[in-house]
């Protein structure tokens, strides 16, 4: 019998399985792009901002600058990037010692050294101070004031005193703030935990997931808007960002005025990672895309939530992610002893945490269809979070097959962290 041998990556590796050629089998790619200079890219677009002054002309006659990047969890394109902002800044006047990169980790964990060395690259390693959000801390913070939704704004003392404000992030979809980037390298990347509580919860309406908190959805996301609101309180900003298309590369790059050239990196992002489904499908195969878009189940539930709108009722995900870092938050396990996702939902409206909404929208998912993980994660972790753990994807391929009977339509999604499915 003829076979099709796909593989997908996983982790830093790749694991490789076999389809009957003649099931009715479907492959999502995301959409091939031209390879960008990156160092011109970022030239032209920090020279002819969107409704901002260029950044060399802002950066004169400041005293100091701090540049927020993401953290371990998002693509690294900040290394690429920081050499260009930093020469800009001093050859404007501001002097390397009075520059900080500061990771924008929200409310994730610190990094090792090594981790920040692949973030910021080795050759501005040293010559900057660098220095980490965490939000616990909260001497670190200064509040600002209060959004309309009632968010106290706690932000990083590093953005607030600082003279100049350079947010370097990446564009691409977010399953409850509608897109990554721009709003968000503030809230919640630099803010402190009482704020990214606050506008987390924001994900809750009567208890139940709010239907504008979606992947590509910015129009009435009131986390989103509360976002906007927290970030537009600093005055001392400027953006860069970074679209990224379905592989997790540099296609475009945005910059200037914040929310401004955030909708217009959105705008592009859109385009490019648009994906047509015609019909929900029996069986979904996914792999988020490997490293580090698998690096914990938190950032690999991402992905699922895009396939989840891609799987008819009763239907099965096998999902292919390693967890190198395992479940990405040391209390998102606990809420799966709560019960049911009425007494999650009723929990979270009590004492909202974060990651609680995490361990919610997976368990409604789990309601419409089954999800077999193979993972490093210990197999009993999996099956309390209520989902079939496998060895590999030929025994994952089995389990379906016991769950589902014979799949009339198969879903192969290589990427799944990097599509806006729509049909």
């Amino acid at each position: 019998m003829n076979t099709n041998t796909i593989r997908l990556n996983y982790g830093k590796s790749q694991l490789a399985f076999e389809l009957d050629p003649r099931l009715k089998v479907k492959m999502f790619v995301p959409k091939e792009i031209q390879r960008i200079d990156l160092g011109a890219e970022l030239a032209s677009a920090i020279s002819h901002p969107v409704n901002s002054l260029p950044l060399a002309d802002l950066a004169r006659g400041r005293r100091d600058a701090t540049i927020c990047i993401p953290d371990r969890t998002r693509p690294r394109i900040a290394r690429d990037l920081l050499p260009g902002i930093v020469e800009t800044l001093v050859t404007s006047g501001i002097d390397a010692s009075k520059i900080t990169v500061l990771i924008a980790n929200g409310s994730h964990s610190e990094h090792t050294r090594d981790d920040i060395i692949e973030l910021v690259g080795q050759t501005l390693y040293g010559r900057v101070a660098i220095a980490e959000n965490m939000s616990q801390r909260e001497s670190d913070f200064l509040l600002i004031g209060k959004t309309t939704r009632g968010t106290p704004v706690y932000i990083n003392r590093l953005v607030t005193e600082a003279d100049l404000v350079v947010l370097v992030s990446s564009v691409t979809t977010h399953y409850f703030a509608g897109w990554c980037g721009g709003r968000k390298m503030i809230l919640p990347g630099v803010a402190g935990l009482e704020t990214i509580r606050a506008n987390h919860r924001l994900t809750l309406t009567n208890g139940d997931l709010n239907e504008h908190c979606a992947s590509g959805c910015l129009e009435a996301n009131p986390v989103h808007e509360d976002m906007v609101e927290a970030a537009s309180m600093l005055g001392n900003l400027f953006s860069v960002n970074v679209v990224l298309d379905g592989r997790g590369r540099p296609a475009a790059i945005t910059a200037g005025d914040l929310q401004q050239s955030h909708l217009a990196a959105v705008s592009i992002a859109q385009e490019l990672l648009r994906v047509e489904v015609p019909e929900r499908c029996d069986l979904a195969i996914a792999s988020p895309g490997g490293y580090p878009f698998d690096i914990n189940f938190i950032q690999t539930h991402k992905s699922i939530d895009h396939v989840a709108k891609c799987i008819r009722d009763e239907g099965v995900t096998i999902v292919i992610a390693e967890c190198s870092r395992g479940l990405g938050s040391e209390t998102f396990l606990q809420w799966f002893e709560i019960g049911d996702r009425r007494a999650i939902s009723a929990k979270l409206l009590e004492s909202y945490e974060l990651n609680g909404h995490t361990a919610l929208a997976l368990m409604k998912k789990l309601e419409h269809f089954r999800i077999v993980l193979v993972s490093s994660l210990p197999k009993p972790i999996v099956e309390k979070m209520g989902m079939v753990p496998a060895s590999s994807i030929d025994e994952a391929l089995q389990v379906a097959v016991e769950l589902l009977g014979e799949a009339e339509t198969t879903y192969v999604f290589p990427f799944a962290w990097g599509i806006l499915p729509v049909g």
